[in-house]
């Protein structure tokens, strides 16, 4: 999907979503920033650029010791009176790419002061790395995250990505019949949903794929680890981390075609299983739709596409 400019609007690859309950102390922000740079270690010929704390515009990463500065940012004690918390950012631009160019290059950690409830981690891949390193790899690199973050809830998997920090409704709108055709695809909307759970400081899962991750609370409230494998049957294997559980839908990630009558059964399953603790009170949108249709029952729908 390309402007008049010829730039792409948007591009398609994974997303993993974390979100992390009362992530105030010294010792969570700390490993938040581990996961950022294990990223950028992963990537260390891809991630170019970052925002700085109070910045607006990006920075090269070459002209900062981002290692050091981000560890000090972690360590920097919250200034709740201006609900002034952690934040940090990596994008990538490689090979001098325009930077109105999406890229496939991202982590975001928002760390929240305790006025809020809900901090979070946002990463997108490349759709290549799990074809080339293995999906085994990719869902080890998930659960070791898991484990050293230990997230309320979250998910992991295909997804469409937006040209974050800039995108705009036009790229909304663009991102819609394709997210509304093909189901195994996430919509990443950070920013609405996460305003959401913490005026209500509710504790529900937003969406699932091919990986959902959901912490012993939640599992608890679906009945435990054995009755959760027993609804799920085989094809969707558990992988417990210390503090939760990591969900499989199926062998691999698929996108499904609403308009061939293809919805992959694996994720079927899934949502049918973790719908009780599935947020569904809706009262705005969470997506945009064009005229006329309504983007409060568009989202609605986008939610329940796998009932």
């Amino acid at each position: 999907m390309a402007s008049e400019r010829g730039i792409p609007i948007l591009r398609f690859g994974h997303y993993i979503d974390f979100a992390l309950q009362n992530a105030t102390s010294i010792e969570i922000r700390e490993r938040m920033a581990d996961v950022l740079l294990e990223y950028k270690q992963i990537f260390a010929d891809k991630v170019t650029h970052y925002i700085p704390h109070d910045g607006r515009r990006l920075h090269a990463l070459s002209d900062i010791d981002y290692d050091s500065y981000i560890r000090e940012r972690a360590r920097t004690p919250d200034n709740v009176k201006n609900d002034d918390g952690f934040d940090a950012s990596l994008f990538g631009y490689p090979d001098g790419g325009d930077l109105d160019d999406p890229t496939i290059y991202y982590a975001e950690a928002i760390g929240q002061t305790e006025m809020r409830e809900f901090s979070r981690i946002g990463i997108y891949l490349p759709a290549s790395w799990p074809e080339t390193v293995g999906y085994d790899r990719y869902r080890s690199l998930i659960l070791g995250w898991c484990g050293k973050i230990k997230p309320a809830y979250g998910t992991a998997g295909l997804s469409i990505l937006f040209n974050e920090g800039r995108q705009g409704l036009a790229d909304r709108l663009l991102a819609f019949p394709i997210a509304k055709r093909f189901p195994g695809l996430d919509l990443p909307e950070q920013s609405r949903w996460y305003v959401r759970m913490n005026r209500l400081r509710k504790r529900a899962i937003r969406t699932i794929n091919w990986l959902t991750f959901i912490d012993d609370g939640l599992l608890s409230d679906l009945g435990g680890q054995s009755k959760l494998a027993e609804d799920l049957g085989a094809s969707c294997p558990l992988y417990p981390y210390d503090g939760g559980i990591v969900i499989q839908a199926g062998e691999r990630p698929q996108l499904g075609d609403i308009n061939r009558g293809m919805i992959p059964e694996a994720y079927q399953r899934v949502a049918q299983v973790l719908k009780p603790i599935r947020f569904d009170d809706h009262q705005r949108p969470l997506i945009d739709a064009p005229q006329p249709l309504d983007a409060l029952e568009e989202t609605i729908k986008w939610v329940r596409r796998f009932d």
